[in-house]
């Protein structure tokens, strides 16, 4: 835990700053416009779960032209290798585990806020998730800032939007209130 307040403990004040900007928006424009309180917080939440992914996922470790740019583009082979040869039983852990749940809120909103418009919600989200971490990795690798791009990171965030989807499916099925919209009868994930 230490070592993950050394990493993102930096943009604990900056994310608080963001949340209270974005609250206060939020909060004047939904007054003035009379909007739906339930459909603006659920677009709050949305819209702080991808500004808090992208803070963790693209925030510079470092900044300079020299930088190495790595890319991993063999799927498993980092998991594979943090798996069997860390020296320590919490870096396979807080790699891997870290990169699903960083996805899962996105998984989650996205699939709450979408859940009438989309005919097969679960292939929209997951299809999302997808192209919004190969975004991320793109970006790592385009901008010299200590990061690496790596297709792990993209299954895993992948499985993370997965999991959220089905957190929402789970609570939606068992508590229908809590959806936005009227519910499909013929739903399935």
């Amino acid at each position: 835990m230490v070592q993950l307040w050394r990493a993102f403990g930096g943009l604990v004040p900056l994310f608080l700053i963001i949340i209270l900007g974005v609250c206060i928006i939020a909060y004047v424009v939904s007054k003035k416009k009379k909007l739906d309180l339930k459909r603006v917080i659920v677009n709050v939440l949305f819209c702080l779960s991808i500004i808090g992914t992208l803070l963790v996922t693209i925030y510079p470790k470092s900044y300079g032209t020299e930088m190495l740019r790595i890319v991993n583009l063999v799927p498993f082979i980092g998991m594979y290798n943090i798996i069997f040869h860390s020296v320590d039983i919490t870096v396979p852990i807080r790699n891997l585990g870290l990169n699903i749940l960083l996805f899962v809120p996105f998984g989650f909103f996205l699939a709450l806020k979408k859940s009438s418009y989309q005919k097969n919600l679960k292939l929209f989200v997951i299809l999302t998730g997808f192209l919004f971490s190969v975004l991320i990795e793109v970006v790592q690798f385009s901008i010299p800032m200590g990061r690496s791009a790596d297709i792990d990171d993209v299954i895993l965030n992948t499985i993370g939007t997965f999991l959220g989807f089905i957190i929402w499916n789970l609570l939606n099925s068992r508590f229908p209130s809590i959806s936005l919209y009227k519910r499909p009868s013929n739903s399935h994930f």
